[in-house]
């Protein structure tokens, strides 16, 4: 069998690899270092791969990570962390804004994990900290994830799993809770009421890529008080409104850095 060779092809997929590896931004001397080429290829390389979306460089730091468009490939440890990176500032407008809880949450099988959280003074610590595991049936992030799944998927997760009541309010079968995902994805948002902790409520929407694949989602949370049934759909679009401008400000840096 005929084999063939393209070294700036066998180069670039050296330097999406390592990247993808790495959960921080790594400078042009580093990933030579580690992917043993030449600083001035790997410099060419970055800056095509850049331009393409596939990595992008922060232009503060000066420093590149595995880019948006590698989500699908299945860097997701990577894009959680730039995920992480870049949202910080739209969730601390967020919680200002708001003046509630904010925080941004991942999915891990039937799970929801908590990236980063935001508070602020008069916002108590309802919700859970960075690095904290959830039922996403019973949580508005892991809703607002669930909702971009296939349901036949769905149904193959919770064949196995108990759907663990943390409330009286948590829905704990398998087509209820596909009746809520479909509500969920039809409004934009989910809305977690006094699922996971009474008197708490929390809604979020899906930080979704341009080929509609949700990576994370944005919450807010806060005590049932404040968070009225007036409050909610307005809350909702907001977390909409900043999970699409986060979004808009991953594609935009990803071709654009130069």
């Amino acid at each position: 069998m005929a084999t063939y060779q393209n070294r700036s092809l066998e180069r670039a997929f050296s330097i999406l690899e390592y990247l993808g590896a790495t959960e921080r931004g790594l400078t042009v001397v580093e990933i030579a270092r580690q992917t043993k080429l030449h600083r001035a290829t790997v410099h060419r390389l970055l800056m095509v791969l850049n331009q393409l979306g596939y990595v992008y460089k922060d232009r503060v730091t000066r420093e590149y990570w595995a880019g948006f468009h590698l989500h699908p490939f299945g860097y997701r440890t990577s894009m959680i962390a730039r995920l992480t990176h870049h949202a910080r500032p739209f969730l601390v407008t967020l919680a200002n804004e708001v003046d509630e809880s904010v925080h941004l949450g991942a999915l891990e099988g039937i799970q929801s994990l908590v990236c980063e959280r935001i508070g602020t003074a008069r916002s108590a610590r309802l919700d859970r900290q960075p690095g904290e595991y959830l039922d996403a049936h019973a949580n508005a992030v892991g809703k607002a994830l669930l909702s971009q799944r296939p349901e036949e998927e769905l149904r193959r997760a919770y064949r196995e799993a108990t759907m663990r009541a943390h409330t009286g309010r948590t829905i704990t079968n398998v087509e209820g809770l596909l009746r809520e995902l479909r509500q969920t994805k039809s409004r934009g948002y989910a809305v977690n009421d006094e699922e996971y902790r009474m008197g708490v409520r929390s809604v979020a929407a899906p930080v979704l890529n341009p080929a509609g694949r949700a990576l994370a989602a944005i919450a807010i949370t806060g005590p049932k008080a404040r968070l009225t049934d007036a409050m909610l759909p307005k809350l909702g679009q907001r977390t909409v409104e900043t999970a699409r401008a986060l979004v808009g400000r991953l594609l935009e840096i990803a071709p654009n850095d130069d």
